[in-house]
């Protein structure tokens, strides 16, 4: 069997993933002539920001210990009132860091868990130097939207971070699986199509390279008890030659 690095080189999956989601990260603020003339409110969130929006929020309640314990005594004394649809958790706000995407959607999904309380909290004569970043019923909706795209990505991830057995023969129907799940949101999230292929030409690009390596296929066949069938279904828009020939070489290294 000829040994290489391009033969045998492997991705992280949680470095491509990450590379995946800034791109679509950074292309938020982007929207299509189409769209904005059809949902001008919606694409004006969008291009304006959201995400640093409610990062501001977020940094704005977390500011200090006693903003934090302020926003704390919010949620108690709400939840003793009744004042919120349900009772919600006593948790702080997360801030989201640079070198973990998805920090960014644990932040949101804190927030929109918690934005009652934000509301109440900003609202307070106590907090009026930060009443004027508060989000609106739209810019919740868009954040929404976000949240769920971010979900599929994150789920995923964990996922594969989950196993506590060899992945790497995972890896090759998953970024497929995954590609299909963003492809069919694109339709469900029209206002975050320039993000949701963002993401997908780079899963998409990767995708392509990995194929070019035959470790997958051997990981893969070694899993799946050498299935030619498996292993062709993973590689389906690549040349098949290396892919059986991979199977081939791994059975004759088992005899």
């Amino acid at each position: 069997m000829e040994i290489g690095l391009a033969n045998n080189n492997v991705r992280c999956f949680p470095h491509v993933i990450n590379i995946a989601v800034t791109a679509g990260i950074e292309s938020l603020t982007v929207t299509t002539p189409e769209f904005s003339a059809k949902y001008p409110r919606y694409a004006k969130i969008l291009e304006e920001n959201i995400i640093a929006k409610a990062r501001a929020v977020v940094t704005a309640c977390r500011t200090s210990g006693q903003r934090r314990a302020d926003f704390r005594a919010t949620i108690e004394d709400g939840n003793k009132h009744g004042t919120f649809k349900d009772t919600l958790r006593l948790l702080q706000l997360l801030r989201d860091v640079n070198t973990r995407w998805s920090s960014l959607y644990l932040m949101i999904e804190r927030l929109l868990y918690l934005y009652p309380a934000v509301g109440c909290f900003l609202d307070q004569s106590k907090q009026r130097s930060i009443a004027g970043i508060a989000l609106d019923s739209d810019q919740l909706r868009v954040l929404r939207d976000i949240q769920t795209f971010l979900q599929v990505l994150h789920t995923v991830q964990e996922l594969l971070s989950a196993q506590n057995t060899p992945t790497l023969a995972f890896v090759m129907p998953l970024y497929e699986s995954l590609i299909d799940m963003l492809k069919a949101l694109r339709a469900k999230l029209p206002g975050l199509a320039p993000a949701i292929m963002a993401t997908v030409s780079k899963l998409e690009e990767y995708v392509l390279n990995s194929r070019k390596s035959r470790i997958y296929a051997l990981a893969t066949s070694e899993c799946h008890k050498s299935s030619v069938t498996v292993i062709c279904h993973a590689y389906k828009t690549f040349s098949l030659a290396p892919c059986i020939k991979a199977a081939m070489d791994l059975r004759a290294l088992d005899t």
